[in-house]
């Protein structure tokens, strides 16, 4: 196996390090070679990158905390988890910014608080990190939301996984074996588009009507979520929290607008 020589290496790293102009007749600033900066990577789970990459979004995000269940009932605390997908930079002082909407897809947010976060490099002690707010009274009245939060570093090297989201929803079939939900769809763009609906997993007969909506800007319109747990579905083992979830889908233009889960335990 050949190995590299780390004399030449060095020479050729040393010879990108020369003066370059920044301004004219104003002297000059150094440019230094992309294989000696190394950049953090802040990141959250991020359904707006899962969609754009052919995957179907979860909007019970595994990074946001929101409520508990059973049932679906708002905590008193939000919790959040980011961490550093780089070996290489740690990601001090990354921002949280955390925000919340009426329940639905498209609502209009509101800020709730921003936080910083000392991340050390992948891989070391403290590379993933929680951090708690309370949950305003405001938020915890609306009984259902949608929770959503930003994160950013000035330095960041992959700005695509800094936006996670919880907006859910669900029941239990010890209650019924069918859930019918109404979920708000709103415009929030300035001219009229058609919003395009779906939902996945498409099992034990789950549909949406309508599947699309033209909204004018600003307006909203309900469509109805419906899902029937056959009887043949036993119920899931004791410790179970989760049997099922169906992350119902808005887009524009093919664009993901947002979503919704709706949560299924199957218990009785």
């Amino acid at each position: 196996m050949a190995v590299a020589n780390p004399k030449s290496k060095l020479a050729r790293i040393c010879s990108q390090l020369v003066p370059q102009p920044r301004f004219p007749g104003r002297g000059h600033c150094i440019s230094v070679p992309k294989e000696i900066v190394h950049d953090p990577d802040p990141s959250i789970y991020n359904p707006i990158s899962e969609f754009a990459a052919g995957n179907w979004p979860n909007f019970n995000s595994p990074d946001v905390t929101t409520m508990t269940v059973w049932p679906p009932t708002p905590w008193d605390k939000l919790g959040v988890q980011v961490r550093n997908l780089s070996a290489d930079a740690s990601a001090n002082a990354t921002r949280v910014d955390i925000s919340w909407s009426a329940w639905g897809i498209g609502m209009p947010k509101e800020s709730i608080a921003s936080a910083f976060v000392d991340l050390a490099r992948s891989g070391f002690p403290g590379s993933q990190r929680s951090i708690e707010i309370a949950n305003p009274a405001d938020v915890i009245a609306a009984k259902r939301y949608g929770i959503f939060v930003n994160i950013s570093h000035p330095y960041d090297r992959d700005p695509s996984n800094n936006h996670s989201e919880q907006t859910i929803d669900g029941f239990q079939t010890s209650t019924s074996r069918q859930g019918n939900f109404a979920i708000p769809v709103r415009n929030p763009t300035g001219s009229v588009v058609v919003i395009q609906l779906a939902v996945q997993p498409a099992i034990w007969g789950a549909t949406i009507v309508p599947s699309s909506v033209t909204l004018a800007p600003g307006s909203q319109q309900t469509v109805q979520f419906s899902v029937s747990v056959p009887a043949v579905i036993p119920p899931s083992p004791a410790g179970t929290l989760i049997t099922e979830t169906f992350n119902i889908v808005g887009t524009i233009g093919g664009k993901l607008l947002g979503g919704v889960a709706i949560l299924v335990l199957v218990d009785a």
